[in-house]
This record gives C-alpha cells, sequence and structure tokens, in this order.
C-alpha cells in the first residue's frame, strides 16, 4: 500500500545560508532505524523493530497501517539472495536468439533504463561485464528478452503479429543468471561490482513484470550486503553503481509509503554538499536523489510518527529539521534555475526533459519537507504557484513523442506518474488537480501497465470524494473541508506478477476534524466500471463510520 505524500524561486544566492551550512553538517550524521531480524513484513520492510504480537502487530494497527503477517523463522543469510530452482529447461542452442536479444538490450533497453540521463552503468559497464561474466549476461539475456516481448505483444493490436520470442526464455535466462549470482557470492573474493549489477538488472526485470515487491527484496539484498559485508572495501566499489541502487531504493520508498529507505546515509558515494553552481545534469541528478532519499529517510522514520500517530505534539528538533530541508530544496530549485539560464549550457531535447524532471523532484520534495510533519491537509494550500509549475513540467515532457517510451517500457518510474499523482492528489483546486488527472490518464496503461492504472483510478477516485459535496462547479481549495478531505490513500497488488484489471485502494480521512480519531475505508476498483452514481450513500456511510472510527469496505461493479 502506498501513502500519499509531495517554490517559486527568490532571488539566486551567491552564498550558502547559514541554515543550509548548519543542514549540510547535520544530514552527514548518520541515524540508523533499528535492523530488524524477526517481526512482520510490514515492519521489515519499514525497518523498524516490531513488537511482534500476533496475529498483528500493535505497531502497524496502532497507525493505521495493514499487518502483512510473519514469516517463518529460519534465519536468512545477510549476504545471500533467496535461491531458486533449477533452470526452466534443459539448455538449447540459443546462440541466434542470444545476440538478438542483446542487440534489442544494447539499442532499447539500456536507454529506456538510463531515462532523461547519461549513466555510465547502462551506457558501458554492464554491456562491456556481459562479456566477461556470465551471470551479467544471463541478466541482460532475461531483461531484453522481456522487454522485447513486451515490446512485440503491444505492437499486436497495431499490426497483428504474433510475438516471436520464446515465452520461457526470459524466465530461464532469469533463472541463469540467480544461480550465477549465488555462485558469484561463493567465490574467495567478492566482486562488489559484478554482483551489484546483477542485481540491478533482476531488479529491472522484476519491475518490468510489475512485481515490485520482489524487486525491492534484490535491493534489501544488496542494500544487507554493503552494510554487513566486512570483506569489502566499499571505497573499491564503483560509486555510479551505489547511485543506481540508490535510485531505486529511493523510488521504492516513493511508491510503498511505509518503507525506509536503506540507503540515505551511505557516504562512501554519496555528497550532499551544496556547491555554488551545477557543472552538468549528472552532479545535479546525484545531489538530488541523495538529498530525496535522505528527505524520505527524515519523514518514514521520524515524521510520519508525528503526522499519523501522535498530531501536535512535535519536538521543536524534528520542527528544526523540516526548516532546514526545506530551505536546502529552495536552494537546490535556484541552482537549478541558474544552471537552466545559463548561456553557455546547450542541452539536448532529453536532456531539457531530465532537467525538467530535477526542477519537478526539487518542487515536490520542498513541498513535502514543509508538510511532512502535520496531519491538516490544509498545509498543502499554500504551494498552489508550486503545484502549477510542476503541472506545467509534465505537461511539456507529456508533449514529447518518446516520452511514455522512455519512461515506461522498462524502468521503475523517476518522471512523470507520481509528480501527476501527487499534484492530483494534493492540491485542492480544482482546475490544477483535474489539469493533473487529464494528463495521468494519457498515460499508456492500455499497454499492460498495470500499476499506471490503479494510480490513474485511487486519484480519480479521491478527487470524486473529495469535490462530491461541494456547490461550485470548480472548487477551490477554500470549499473543500479539512474533514472532507482524503488524507492518505494507496492501493494493493504491488507484489503480485500478474496484473488483474482491479484493485483495492484504502483511504484515510478525519471525519470529526484534527481533533477526531482517524477513519480507515477501502474501495474495490474495477477498470471496466465507472464510479457509483450514488455517492451521497457512500460518502454517508463513511461520515457515519468514521465517527465510531472503525473500517468499513463497500464494492461496485
Amino acid at each position: 500500500m502506498t501513502m500519499l505524500e509531495t517554490v517559486s524561486a527568490s532571488a539566486l544566492q551567491q552564498q550558502q545560508s547559514p541554515s543550509s551550512q548548519q543542514f549540510q553538517k547535520r544530514v552527514g550524521q548518520r541515524r540508523y532505524a533499528p535492523k530488524t531480524r524477526t517481526g512482520c513484513l510490514t515492519c521489515k520492510i519499514r525497518r523498524i523493530k516490531c513488537d511482534e504480537a500476533k496475529p498483528h502487530c500493535n505497531r502497524c494497527t496502532s497507525t493505521g497501517r495493514r499487518c502483512d503477517g510473519y514469516t517463518s523463522s529460519t534465519p536468512i543469510k545477510p549476504d545471500l539472495v533467496e535461491s531458486i530452482p533449477p533452470a526452466l529447461s534443459p539448455d538449447a542452442p540459443f546462440g541466434e536468439l542470444e545476440r538478438r536479444t542483446f542487440d534489442f538490450f544494447r539499442l532499447r533497453t539500456a536507454p529506456c533504463v538510463s531515462g532523461y540521463f547519461n549513466d555510465p552503468v547502462w551506457d558501458r559497464y554492464v554491456l562491456q561485464a556481459s562479456h566477461s561474466e556470465p551471470a551479467i549476461r544471463f541478466a541482460v539475456n532475461a531483461l531484453g528478452a522481456l522487454h522485447e516481448e513486451r515490446h512485440l505483444r503491444n505492437g499486436v493490436h497495431e499490426t497483428g503479429a504474433n510475438p516471436s520470442v520464446m515465452p520461457s526464455y526470459p524466465l530461464v535466462q532469469y533463472s541463469k543468471a540467480l544461480n550465477g549470482l549465488q555462485e558469484l557470492l561463493k567465490a574467495d573474493h567478492v566482486s562488489m561490482d559484478a554482483v551489484l549489477m546483477c542485481i540491478l538488472l533482476m531488479t529491472h526485470f522484476e519491475a518490468l513484470r510489475e512485481c515490485f515487491v520482489p524487486a525491492l527484496l534484490h535491493v534489501e539484498a544488496a542494500i544487507r550486503m554493503l552494510d554487513s559485508n566486512q570483506n569489502v572495501d566499499v571505497r573499491k566499489i564503483d560509486p555510479s553503481l551505489v547511485r543506481s541502487l540508490m535510485r531505486l531504493d529511493m523510488q521504492g520508498s516513493m511508491f510503498l509509503g511505509m518503507r525506509i529507505p536503506g540507503l540515505p546515509f551511505y557516504t562512501a558515494a554519496t555528497d550532499t554538499k551544496l556547491p555554488s553552481h551545477l557543472h552538468d545534469l549528472t552532479q545535479a541528478r546525484d545531489l538530488i536523489n541523495t538529498l530525496t532519499c535522505r528527505l524520505f529517510h527524515f519523514m518514514r522514520a521520524e515524521a510520519d510518527e508525528f503526522k499519523f500517530r501522535e498530531p501536535g505534539s512535535i519536538p521543536l528538533e524534528l520542527l528544526a529539521s523540516s526548516h532546514e530541508y526545506v530551505q536546502t530544496f529552495l536552494d537546490l530549485d535556484e541552482l537549478l534555475w541558474s544552471f537552466m539560464h545559463k548561456p553557455s549550457v546547450k542541452l539536448s531535447i532529453r536532456e531539457q526533459h531530465g532537467l525538467g524532471m530535477l526542477r519537478s523532484r526539487v518542487k515536490i520534495n520542498r513541498i513535502l519537507a514543509a508538510t511532512c510533519l502535520y496531519s491538516e491537509t490544509c498545509m498543502y494550500d499554500a504551494f498552489l504557484q508550486e503545484f502549477e509549475d510542476i503541472l506545467t513540467i509534465c505537461k511539456y515532457i507529456m508533449s514529447s513523442d518518446n516520452a511514455d517510451r522512455r519512461l515506461f517500457s522498462v524502468s521503475l518510474d523517476e518522471g512523470l506518474l507520481h509528480p501527476l499523482f501527487f499534484t492530483a492528489t494534493h492540491c485542492r483546486d480544482s482546475i490544477i488537480r483535474h489539469q493533473a488527472l487529464a494528463q495521468l490518464k494519457k498515460l499508456p496503461a492500455n499497454c499492460g501497465v498495470w500499476h499506471v492504472e490503479a494510480m490513474t483510478r485511487t486519484a480519480s477516485l479521491c478527487v470524486k470524494l473529495e469535490e462530491h459535496w461541494c456547490d461550485k462547479h470548480s472548487p477551490t481549495c477554500a470549499d473543500i473541508p479539512e474533514w472532507r478531505r482524503i488524507h492518505s490513500a494507496g492501493f494493493d497488488g504491488w507484489e503480485y506478477g500478474v496484473p488483474k484489471p482491479r484493485t483495492t485502494t484504502h483511504f484515510r480521512m478525519m471525519p470529526n476534524g484534527t481533533d477526531g480519531e482517524w477513519a480507515d475505508f477501502e474501495q474495490a476498483i474495477y477498470w471496466e466500471s465507472e464510479m457509483p452514481e450514488r455517492l451521497d450513500e457512500v460518502m454517508k456511510k463513511v461520515m457515519e463510520t468514521g465517527l465510531r472510527s472503525t473500517n468499513i469496505t463497500w464494492l461496485y461493479g
């Protein structure tokens, strides 16, 4: 389940402010969440200590989260990924198919994973290593073949042709890659660069299948290895690989709202010192991703407790941290603005889109930093200009013919989906949020991208529920009272490997106002159906049930 979270630039500052310098000193201090070896699955993913109450732990239920229960008590070796059965079929002469798959990966898949930025991991490292390391070659084959199979399948509706890739080939290669990774980990001298490349490839393989929880399990395994492997000199690990892993770590926490990032303070490959000016997009991307990861760590590990569990009693040190993050992202926004207007900077269309995504991410981060400690959703009403800027950036990128291919063909999204979803659900100005919804509906959900459809329908339901009782055709923020606003929302299905035309959304409200208790409810959404017409009865049930602070469920379809 994903919890909902997401500047006008002021005069460019030539030097860092004292608060920014104080922030740099503070964020360099590592604050770990307790490591968990037992406990429920939810607390393990959130990286917090579980009280291990049965059948559901109190740490989850007391904060309105769903406890996913417990696994077997068999200990898991921290430096090994989950073992899998042998290859699904005997070896076959895939020489020609393997060459074709590698070419597709090189020409199509790697550029899709790179997105808007030049990335040495996908431009060079993986391609070179696949010629010498079998595990990496198998992982490249698996990801490239699955990507090609999806590409051909989407073309069936246009051309009537049938996919010519063997259906079992991607899974066979994936199985071999996992077995090859096990062999790498058993070696006397473990090559962490090769291990991380394997894990990155397998994470994207699971993400392309829309199995996001298994994808994050790969990320968690890599984080455990970086934290616990005493035989590896972290200074010898290529920083680009750690940064790629950090981006996946950050995106996992962005879409699974309860998850705490695991790599925000991995200083061997990160630097959060704000420069006086930006040299290139790669420097900007690395800096923003690191600070975003640290912001989400602050939100999940500390701020959420006061936002959802103890509203109002906020310690002064957390308020200070929030203000420091706000100032830092304001400074970053100014640095990006200055870089964008440098006469000497000549950017390609792809790089312009990348710069736009970075500006959008920084604006969202500033909003999150300013509101993450407060349960009142009216805090977002002060950022209408920022929401409008985010929407403008997304609309500009959407006008590109290649934007949806680059974002949704293979990689975990780090561009359009989250900013549009955030704007539609957190901005209560009807004109802005409906434009964001319209852009969401243009994303390629009809090509089998299940989570895009689920997020679009969840956002649409949030908007309709909040605006249903307003007398105005286009309500403003002031027309939607706090007690009728949805404070958080999410949906099930992140762990599924086979997309289904339905999902169950989860909402949280305060129907009795900020002094009342939380009310949680669910809604089943079916792709083929529209919103129920009798929303008055639905909302009446929500409000009446909210007074008793219990959970309700209704279905339609």
